[in-house]
């Protein structure tokens, strides 16, 4: 029952965006959101709306860190560029995601490679990321906690 409905909300949204009702068109969209419920994770336990809100909140609140960091990192490269008397402190630090879901871990190291003056550079079999950063210093004092951090939302994101 959860499938039936789950697929008339994607068709719904597909006919709303594409704008055309032909049988073609019902047709392809039918097609893609069984496409979709196919390639989409089974949750083991049902959503209540308690757990929907604080999970939309932490993605917010995700989003507007990212954006944050993503600024503040921005300025603190351009300062570096235009500043030649500034010295780098580039190095390389390992930074374990701590966190259980796949999805989670790649938007883990997408966050932290969307920061710039941070560069995920590559990941161990043992899901450590290895980062490169202009000023390790910085980094260091800033990273483990902000994981911590992203890891708490994330959770509550994905449940």
């Amino acid at each position: 029952m959860n499938y039936i409905i789950l697929w008339v909300m994607i068709l719904f949204t597909y006919l709303s965006l594409s704008t055309n009702i032909s049988s073609y068109n019902l047709l392809f969209g039918s097609l893609m959101a069984i496409l979709i419920l196919y390639l989409s994770p089974v949750r083991k336990h049902s959503v209540t709306v308690k757990h929907f809100f604080k999970g939309f909140v932490a993605l917010v609140i995700y989003l507007l860190l990212l954006i944050k960091n993503t600024l503040i990192g921005g300025i603190q490269v351009a300062r570096l560029v235009l500043d030649p008397q500034l010295s780098l402190k580039t190095g390389v630090i390992a930074v374990n995601p701590d966190c259980d879901h796949e999805l989670g871990q790649a938007l883990s190291a997408h966050s932290i490679s969307l920061s710039p003056g941070e560069l995920l550079i590559t990941t161990d079999e043992k899901k450590t990321m290895y980062i490169h950063s202009l000023n390790i210093e910085q980094t260091e004092k800033v990273i483990k906690k902000e994981q911590q951090y992203r890891r708490y939302l994330l959770d509550l994101i994905f449940g």
